[in-house]
């Protein structure tokens, strides 16, 4: 049976999450718990994380595992939850766009003249 498991980051990161490699780090601890269907993250006592840290640990935990566990977001202040909500919003696949450009050649600049003035 998958439980919910919870970490409390101060215990495993500094205070301040500032670069990426921290959300690597953080993110090698989650999948670690491969038993827990639930993993909580506990940002109880964290002053501050960069939009780095938090891209990153984007990428990692919600656009790598997404379908390996659920993350719940505990005892994030507000400045904390801002920076996740917007780098969430970034964060969305882009769709591949196949666009075919016509290439024409032109002998003289006044046949290119006459093709650009038809439009």
């Amino acid at each position: 049976m998958r439980m919910t498991c919870e970490l409390k980051l101060v215990n495993i990161l500094p205070i301040t999450l500032d670069t990426r490699e921290a959300a690597n780090r953080l993110a090698d601890v989650v999948r670690e718990r491969n038993e827990c269907k639930q993993i909580v993250l506990d940002f109880w006592g964290i002053e501050f994380i960069s939009r780095s840290f938090a891209d990153q640990l984007y990428k990692e935990l919600y656009l790598h595992d997404k379908e390996s566990f659920d993350i719940v977001i505990k005892n994030a202040d507000a400045t904390i939850t801002r920076m996740l909500d917007a780098v969430s919003k970034t964060q969305a696949k882009r769709r591949v766009v196949k666009r075919t450009h016509l290439v024409t050649s032109y002998d003289d600049l006044q046949q290119m003249e006459s093709f650009v003035m038809s439009w």
